[in-house]
């Protein structure tokens, strides 16, 4: 039995990169998922490592700093998953 016409059949089926995907877009892809996965996390769960008022950090309590900190770390991966996915696209065109 074809795994492909099973997929295409009951569209139940969970499918994290589309067929063709090269390995190493696919690598890269896991990277800045687990990147970003982490970094949500530690927005999320930040109180159990940040929770103080002391020390002061650019004007912020250390636990605002470390929420500043945590999306600006989130904006410069989210940057660079921009550049790297436009630099390879680009001699590609958009129209398909």
């Amino acid at each position: 039995m074809n795994m492909n016409k099973v997929r295409e059949e009951d569209d139940y089926s969970v499918v994290i990169f589309k067929p063709g995907t090269s390995p190493g877009e696919r690598k890269k892809g896991l990277f800045f998922f687990t990147v970003l996965t982490i970094i949500i996390l530690a927005q999320a769960f930040f109180w159990l490592f940040a929770n103080s008022v002391e020390p002061i950090t650019w004007g912020m309590p250390f636990g605002m700093f470390t929420v500043v900190v945590l999306i600006l770390l989130e904006f410069a991966t989210l940057a660079a998953m921009y550049w790297s996915e436009t630099r390879e696209d680009s001699d590609k065109g958009g129209a398909k």
